[in-house]
């Protein structure tokens, strides 16, 4: 099987499928979560989808905006400001919902962040 890295978590399938056999609610995204513990010897980390926590989180940000690209995904955009996070590296992100539970992980290669340069994030929720 292939690595796996970026993933819908369990806990977002699970609340899918109780929203679609109950009615219940789906809680909103809000938040991104950015990390530097996604990379093993330089390369991203696989992952399971059972994940909740970042290997290392360095911070959670309020998302800035979503878009509907198709009727089944969405993008998500998050920005990292100048100054913010400067001189870390950057390797996992997960998207966060209103009850601060993980909805999609994702890992990734080595970002360096300068502090002179502002990063965006964008991260497609697929469905």
């Amino acid at each position: 099987m292939a690595d796996q890295l970026t993933v819908t978590t369990l806990y977002a399938r699970q609340q899918m499928a109780k929203a679609r056999a109950e009615g219940t609610k789906l809680t909103k995204v809000v938040k991104m979560a950015f990390g530097n513990g996604g990379t093993k010897d330089g390369k991203p980390i696989s992952l399971d989808g059972t994940e909740q926590k970042l290997k290392k989180e360095l911070v959670q940000k309020e998302i800035d905006s979503f878009t509907f690209m198709e009727p089944a995904k969405i993008r998500y955009t998050c920005t990292i400001a100048e100054g913010e996070l400067a001189g870390e590296v950057i390797n996992e992100l997960a998207l966060v919902d209103e009850a601060g539970k993980f909805t999609a992980v994702r890992t990734m290669t080595d970002k360096q962040k300068d502090g002179d340069i502002e990063f965006v994030f964008e991260i497609d929720d697929i469905y």
